[in-house]
């Protein structure tokens, strides 16, 4: 794209520092600015991104607002500068080195272009499509609206609430198909929580390494060269598969303290999976409601990132540790020290009479005394 980004430094760089703040109807640019303005824009309409853009005599000269209460009919266009719309729009909306501006009570019917810049609903609504370049105008791509106000929240709450669904589903296929293998993983971070942290943190760092000494080893011969492909898709789906296996492991441990004890163990492993989930989900809920506090928003996403990464870095560990729920790992507990009187029994066992402690008579207790 780069008429486009040839015609924003060349908009940057004509027309002056003074910028227009417009609060009426459309004003046409100057003989001037038009002249060095046309040719600017045929060569931006000549790209993708451009070919929807109106006539010169459309465009404004810097800033323009369209106030609350008014009805403008498009297209409206700015050049080198803002178009801010709190009322309403019936037509298209464009900016060329500005951004497009909707706010709260304004309304755009048609479509919103912002190029070299960015297309923001601040509380409004556009009816069309929402298309923006990046910063440096290097490719046209489909604008993501920066909501703010409750339509962030919302969104937010979208997001958290669509992967809490997948997560649910994901473990709820694991414990049926695999639900031995998750058990095993499951005792393994129960029982050794640091060490299947410590050894999930070096899973993470060694993957990359280890994954190219895989591929290192099999470029050694002919063959191996062939299959380097294959060890690649296998190596990210085995780790995606123990990522999985371990981050369902942590949320069943989490969800254990709140689950009541049944006596149907499938049952209870789908119950303290989906609390575990939940509540691992909960900073991120947090996170979605403070979405529009700067600090607040940051110091919740902060956490929930530092939450579930310790999670999935435990239950990674905990699924090497396990072989991926192919075996399973124990504590090591010492027996308690055993009384001497204890194995000492008047009853027969296994065809041995035990023996009995030989007890002093009365008379030898007085000859000893004397």
């Amino acid at each position: 794209m780069r008429p486009v980004l040839m015609a924003a430094v060349a908009l940057l760089a004509i027309g002056g520092p003074s910028r227009v703040h417009a609060q009426q109807a459309t004003v046409p640019p100057s003989s001037a600015a038009r002249d060095s303005f046309a040719p600017i824009l045929d060569s931006v309409r000549a790209t993708p991104a451009g070919r929807s853009l109106p006539a010169i005599d459309r465009f404004t000269w810097g800033d323009l607002s369209i106030p609350a209460g008014a009805a403008v009919d498009g297209p409206v266009a700015a050049a080198r500068g803002n178009v801010s719309v709190r009322g309403l729009v019936n037509g298209d909306v464009f900016a060329i080195g500005g951004d497009v501006v909707v706010h709260a009570g304004g309304e755009v019917t048609g479509s919103a272009l912002a190029l070299q810049g960015k297309v923001v609903v601040d509380g409004g609504r556009v009816g069309g499509g929402m298309k923006a370049t990046a910063p440096f105008g290097i490719a046209a791509a489909e604008a993501e609206p920066r909501l703010t106000g409750s339509a962030a929240v919302i969104h937010a709450l979208k997001i958290s609430a669509g992967w809490l669904v997948v997560v649910l589903l994901v473990g709820l296929g694991v414990i049926v198909f695999s639900g031995a293998q998750l058990e095993a993983v499951v005792q393994a971070l129960e029982n050794r929580f640091s060490t299947a942290f410590v050894v999930g943190v070096a899973a993470q760092v060694g993957a990359v390494p280890l994954l190219a000494l895989l591929c290192l080893a099999l470029a050694l011969t002919i063959v191996g060269i062939l299959l380097i492909p294959f060890a690649i898709v296998a190596y990210i789906l085995g780790v995606a598969g123990l990522v999985t296996l371990g981050a369902l492991a942590a949320a069943s441990v989490a969800g254990h303290p709140v689950v009541r004890q049944g006596r149907n163990v499938r049952t209870r492993a789908v119950q303290s999976m989906v609390t575990g989930t939940m509540l691992l989900t909960l900073p991120w809920l947090a996170s979605a409601l403070l979405v529009n506090s700067q600090w607040g928003g940051m110091l919740a996403r902060i956490v929930a990132v530092a939450i579930t990464w310790v999670a999935a870095s435990a239950g990674l560990g905990a699924a090497l540790m396990a072989r991926g729920g192919v075996r399973r790992v124990h504590l090591h507990v010492s027996r308690a020290p055993v009384s001497p009187d204890g194995w000492q029994t008047p009853t027969p066992i296994g065809g041995i009479v035990a023996a009995r402690r030989p007890t002093p008579t009365p008379s030898a207790t007085n000859g000893t005394a004397h």
